[in-house]
């Protein structure tokens, strides 16, 4: 039978609808339709309907559920213990499931609880240490910054680790068990007019001497140096060397004889108190011995006519490293 369609006309009490007897006959019309059978209530009989998904009654333990596509829906091995390797009563709050290559364990999420966080950093460390980390040519970025230099790690466990300190401002590499500060541009001089260097004051005192004695005195210095003055705190007669033996060998001259061409004298000056020699020109100085060093050897004889100290002071540029 054709579905019965009540009519209930163009508006309310215009006459033109079913009348309330024939309207509830198309009723029951079609209920009789539904319940003598031609709906049997089945989701089979039932027409334009969706597939529905196959499923096995159950799986066996440890099995998962997964899909052939075509909507077949089946219980498989995983090839796991699942219950036994993930062993959830062994977590820790904030821990996630790293695989080891061999099991599930539990490790330390380094992002905390909500943050999105990933590996640990030990997690992290076992990645990148297996083998050599291959960046096909891209960057590597990262800051590697201590407060103070007793901050930095153990340089015999990280040979070779680069460092910067921010509380000195320097670059540092670990050598054999070791911190090795990096020089930075202000402070190599020479090499090709890296930079300039200013000159400095050079300065050392004698003992007390009584009138007219003679001491050697070594003033820390430079290897190699352009000499620009000499400055003695009362009279004296001052000597510069080459090296100790060229001072040794010239102890007995007397001052008012001059130095052999060979004989190690860089130069020598004459005051007659607190006084101030300009070299002009400058001479060039050095350290000559067997293996050279900073050392700048003088003879200092006080000539103040009472004993007392002779400070002398030498205005150096340094020439070389």
């Amino acid at each position: 039978m054709a579905k019965q369609i009540v009519n209930t006309g163009l508006a309310d009490n215009d006459g033109t609808g079913d009348p309330l007897r024939n309207a509830f006959i198309k009723v029951n019309q079609n209920f009789t339709e539904l319940y003598d059978g031609q709906f049997d209530l089945s989701y089979n009989t039932l027409t334009d309907k969706p597939t529905i998904l196959s499923f096995v009654s159950d799986g066996a333990n440890n099995q998962v559920l997964t899909t052939n596509g075509d909507g077949t829906i089946t219980f498989q091995d995983v090839g796991v213990d699942i219950d036994s390797e993930l062993n959830v009563s062994t977590a820790a709050n904030n821990q996630v499931l790293a695989w080891s290559g061999t099991d599930f364990e539990w490790v330390n999420n380094s992002g905390g609880s909500g943050s999105g966080g990933g590996l640990s950093n030990n997690a992290i460390i076992d990645l990148v240490t297996s083998a050599d980390l291959d960046m096909s040519g891209n960057k590597v970025l990262f800051g590697n910054v201590y407060s103070s230099e007793g901050d930095l790690p153990d340089a015999g466990s990280y040979h070779g680790m680069f460092a910067h300190v921010h509380g000195t401002g320097k670059a540092y590499y670990a050598h054999a068990g070791a911190w090795v500060r990096l020089a930075d541009f202000s402070e190599v001089g020479g090499g090709g007019g890296s930079s300039l260097q200013s000159r400095v004051d050079k300065s050392g005192t004698t003992p007390s001497l009584t009138d007219g004695a003679t001491n050697d005195l070594d003033i820390t210095g430079f290897k190699g140096y352009s000499l620009l003055s000499i400055t003695t705190d009362k009279a004296a007669w001052v000597r510069i060397y080459s090296n100790g033996a060229s001072r040794t060998s010239d102890a007995s001259r007397l001052e008012t004889a001059d130095p052999a061409p060979d004989a190690g004298v860089i130069a020598e000056i004459i005051t007659t108190g607190a006084e101030t020699v300009l070299m002009s020109p400058s001479v060039m100085g050095f350290n000559m011995e067997s293996t050279p060093t900073t050392t700048i050897p003088c003879a200092v004889t006080n000539k103040s006519g009472s004993a007392g100290t002779v400070g002398v002071t030498l205005n150096v540029l340094q020439l070389e490293a």
